[in-house]
């Protein structure tokens, strides 16, 4: 009897079967995969391209009644006809309209931000009379932070805490793949004129001129190109008041010859804030080993934010953020004051891969081990290879067409590996 032809996929099926590359293929496609899972950028968030702005414009004196009848309203129509937009989320305050602007996802977000800009500016003559210029402020999903460290101490207070957190966050910036950074908590730095009264009286000088001469003195302007020698020169006046003691030097009044300062008028204080606006606590549970020396009593904190830039690893990034922060706890970080990582997406990406791995190995061995029980050593050797083999080849196409590890590919894969997985 003779056997019946074979189709395409048999006589593929049968070449592999005979040919003597089939091995040395299989290697290449396991050490491909190897490649993939080692070099593809590890993440928690993935990359989604949602452009959004958040466009304000003030109108000093109306009532929210106002603003929304004679800005809000005729400012939304005006953005709902730029292509791309998705939603449009408006808000009438005391003197102050702030629209949210959101395109479509996928949008690309350069040519989304200049079709809203060029929209903006625009139609700006429509706006009612009194209405200051708008203010827009681009929102970007990947500012969202990737680490994060708080800064907590018994011995120092909110401000010591920020300008320390200020300082080590200068340092953390050198790091490759950081890109937007800051500092929440803590009490700012304020350099604060503590008028007297007396003092004003004593000179003849009002407040409005103390104002007007310190405002003078806190300059910083272009003046635009010279030639000088055949040669532009540009010119800039660089007169920002960067501390107290420049404030306290700044001439109010020349009474015949005798020059008055601020010094003479006020009392100059740099530190902290009068008024708090915000307070941040931090204190550690009864688990952790730190407890035993600071209590579990609430400590003034400031937490550092660093977010990483598109496409970078977050395993490694995070790994050279904790080492720079290991070498400024040796150095000028003060022994009392407590490093806590709060935040550390590099470690999660790395431990939910782990875990696919782990749980996949897992699954082809079981799996493998029911196929020897029920249908011979073949079934067994054969599921043994095959579905290491798809997964190599997954996570190499996946570094080649350039998407990361992260919680969206992560449940992709978790899902075609679910149905293998006993227990």
């Amino acid at each position: 009897m003779t056997p019946a032809p074979l189709n395409f996929a048999g006589r593929l099926a049968l070449y592999f079967i005979e040919s003597k590359l089939t091995v040395l293929i299989c290697i290449a496609m396991l050490g491909f995969g190897s490649m993939g899972l080692l070099y593809t950028p590890r993440e928690e968030n993935p990359q989604i391209i949602v452009p959004a702005a958040q466009i304000q414009v003030a109108l000093p004196g109306a009532s929210p009644l106002e603003v929304e009848h004679l800005l809000l309203s005729p400012f939304e129509s005006e953005l709902a006809s730029i292509d791309g937009v998705r939603h449009i989320y408006g808000t009438a305050s005391s003197g102050m309209a702030s629209v949210l602007v959101e395109f479509e996802v996928g949008q690309n977000k350069e040519d989304a931000m200049v079709r809203l800009y060029n929209s903006v500016l625009r139609n700006r003559h429509r706006l009612p009379p009194g209405a200051l210029e708008p203010n827009i402020q681009s929102i970007d999903i990947d500012d969202v932070p990737a680490f994060t460290v708080t800064l907590t101490s018994k011995k120092y207070d909110d401000h010591q805490l920020r300008r320390m957190a200020q300082r080590v966050l200068e340092h953390l910036r050198s790091v490759e793949g950081v890109a937007i950074s800051y500092v929440v908590g803590g009490l700012p730095r304020e350099i604060r004129i503590e008028v007297l009264p007396e003092r004003l009286q004593s000179f003849g000088i009002t407040i409005d001129q103390l104002a007007a001469a310190v405002n003078s003195a806190n300059i910083d302007r272009s003046l635009g190109l010279r030639v000088y020698d055949q040669t532009n020169h540009s010119l800039r006046v660089d007169g920002l008041l960067r501390s107290a003691k420049q404030v306290a030097d700044i001439i109010v009044l020349n009474n015949n010859g005798r020059l008055v300062r601020v010094s003479d008028l006020a009392q100059i204080v740099d530190g902290p804030p009068t008024e708090r606006k915000q307070m941040t606590r931090f204190a550690f549970g009864r688990a952790d080993a730190r407890v035993v020396n600071v209590g579990q009593t609430e400590m003034s904190a400031a937490t550092l934010a660093v977010a990483k830039r598109i496409g970078v690893n977050a395993v490694v990034l995070t790994t050279a953020l904790r080492k720079r922060l290991a070498q400024m706890e040796k150095g000028f970080i003060p022994p009392e004051v407590e490093l806590v990582i709060t935040r550390d997406d590099g470690v999660k990406a790395d431990r939910t891969v782990s875990q696919l791995v782990e749980h996949l190995l897992i699954a082809i061995g079981i799996v493998s081990l029911i196929m020897l029980v029920f249908l011979g050593a073949r079934a067994a050797l054969i599921v043994a290879i095959t579905i290491p083999l798809v997964f190599a080849v997954v996570m190499g196409a996946d570094l080649l067409a350039g998407p990361t590890l992260n919680r969206i590919t992560l449940y992709a894969l978790r899902s075609n590996i679910k149905p293998w997985h006993v227990g």
